[in-house]
Parts: structure tokens; C-alpha cells; sequence
């Protein structure tokens, strides 16, 4: 059984779980989204974020294939306009008129999710309809800042730790409409900084200067910690990254069944053969 014909068993017990649940006798509780409002009437201006602007390393993002010009021609016009795609299919998703936070999750490391998060927030910022903030919760390994080649003025980590002004943690790309907050420093200790007060005060923050952003975040792997349960439970939706040749297919159930309880957008299949030949030659 191939990796394609995998989704699709694991969509149908998804399914399946789903309508079992509704036949309950039993009520189901479900933690409200962070936020899903309408967005302003057409004509309203975004509101301009002033934060400090760190640039990234191109010759680094090239190398990680993080698209940082949408104009992009040749080898990355296919993958500029896969993320276009999926962008689109998000919106009709969720709903065309509102603003959700989405979490970017896979089963296991090395499936792209945190590129997948990266692209997909500058392919949302250059819109130009709404702010992104493009958070990195993968506190164990944090890989959004390398991809990019920068180092953070302050790590996300040490404001999990030591709350205080939320602010102090988000920086800019040089990039209309994306705001970006993440490390480089490995902490093992992910559990306690992500279950305290301070996450919560940093996305009431969001909600408070621009309560029509899109937030954006790269959670860690759902087999390798609790902390994408903890997190993704208070996000609006989930999207998964399968990586092709990479995730194994009893991973991808386990994966499937730990988010049974909560709304999964959709399944995106990373490192695709065809995507390859398309993009890469």
C-alpha cells in the first residue's frame, strides 16, 4: 500500500471516528479557536506593525527553497504557485471571510513542515489583505530563523520563560504584512514553556493589535512530544505535512488518530516525486 492510498484510509477512519462521536450519548466538549472573526469591511486599511527588521540571508534561503520573492521565475515558479494553490484551498477550507490561526504539524522530524510554515506565511503576507505572524513553537529543534539565516534579538524561548513585554519578540523580514517570532538555541524543557501563562499573553496580544491577523505556527511533531496536543488544541485548525518516502504509514494513523478531537484542514504531501520533476529538475 502506497503513501497516497495511506491518506486515504486514514481520512476514511477519520471519518468514521468523526460520525461515531456524533452518535454519542455522550456531549463533546471543544475548546473554542484563539480567534475566527469576519475580516473588516473591503477598503479598511491593515493596521502597520513597527518592529525591528532583520534580513534574511538569501543565499540561505535559496538553499532551503524558502521563497522569499513571489515574483520568483524558472526553477521555483512551480512551487510559488503550490503554495498559492494550497493558500486558496485553506481559505475556501476554513471559510472565505474569516481569519483563523493554523497550526503546521507532521508525524515525525524531517517531513518540511517548518518550511511548509515558512512559504506558506509569505505566500498569505503577499496578499497584502491581512498581517501574518509566523510563530515557531518547535522549541526542541527551531528551524524557521535557520532557514532563514538570521538570529532573533530575542529568542521566543526566553520570553516562554521569563514573561514580560510580548512585543520584545517579534521582528520583521523586510517583508510587507509578516511578522516572524522563533530561536535557534535547542530547549528540552518545551513541556513547561509552552504549558505556562506567557503563550497565551502573546496571542492575546496579536489578538489585541490586529484582531484580523493570521497567525501562523510550526509545532513541533505530534509523535515526538505532547507539546503540538497542547498547543494545536487552542488553534482554530491543523494542517499535517506528509513527507514522501519519509513518513511511515503507521505513523501517519497515529497521527491521524491523535487529532481525531480536532478540526485538520487538510494533508499536505511534502517531497513529492512529481513536485520534484516539476520544481527541480
Amino acid at each position: 500500500m502506497g503513501i497516497m492510498e495511506a491518506l486515504a484510509r486514514a481520512k476514511r477512519l477519520q471519518s468514521e471516528r468523526q460520525r461515531d462521536v456524533s452518535s454519542s450519548d455522550q456531549p463533546v466538549q471543544i475548546r473554542a479557536p484563539i480567534r475566527s472573526r469576519k475580516l473588516e469591511v473591503a477598503g479598511s486599511a491593515t493596521p502597520r506593525l513597527d518592529y525591528p527588521e532583520l534580513r534574511p540571508d538569501l543565499a540561505v534561503c535559496e538553499k532551503n527553497k524558502v521563497l522569499i520573492s513571489q515574483q520568483s521565475s524558472g526553477l521555483h515558479l512551480h512551487a510559488v504557485d503550490a503554495y498559492r494553490i494550497l493558500r486558496t484551498r485553506l481559505r475556501h477550507r476554513m471559510g472565505q471571510d474569516q481569519v483563523v490561526s493554523i497550526g503546521i504539524v507532521s508525524a515525525g522530524a524531517n517531513e518540511g513542515k517548518s518550511l511548509t510554515a515558512l512559504n506558506l506565511a509569505l505566500s498569505f503576507a503577499n496578499e497584502k489583505r491581512r498581517n501574518v505572524f509566523l510563530i515557531d513553537l518547535d522549541l526542541r529543534n527551531p528551524s524557521l530563523c535557520r532557514c532563514l539565516g538570521i538570529a532573533p534579538h530575542k529568542e521566543i524561548a526566553v520570553y516562554l520563560a521569563n514573561p514580560g513585554n510580548p512585543e520584545s519578540v517579534f521582528f520583521t523580514l523586510g517583508i510587507d504584512n509578516l511578522v516572524v517570532a522563533g530561536g535557534i538555541m535547542s530547549h528540552e524543557n518545551s513541556s513547561e514553556l509552552l504549558g505556562g501563562s506567557a503563550l497565551a499573553e502573546m496571542l492575546d496580544y496579536v489578538a489585541r493589535i490586529d484582531p484580523f491577523a493570521l497567525v501562523i505556527v510550526d509545532l513541533p511533531p505530534i509523535l515526538q512530544s505532547a507539546d503540538a496536543m497542547v498547543v494545536g488544541s487552542n488553534l482554530s485548525a491543523l494542517l499535517l505535512v506528509v513527507g514522501e518516502g519519509i513518513t511511515r504509514r503507521d505513523n501517519l494513523g497515529r497521527a491521524l488518530e491523535m487529532l481525531g478531537g480536532m478540526q485538520v484542514a487538510g494533508v499536505v504531501l511534502n517531497r513529492s516525486r512529481e513536485a520534484i520533476q516539476d520544481y527541480y529538475g
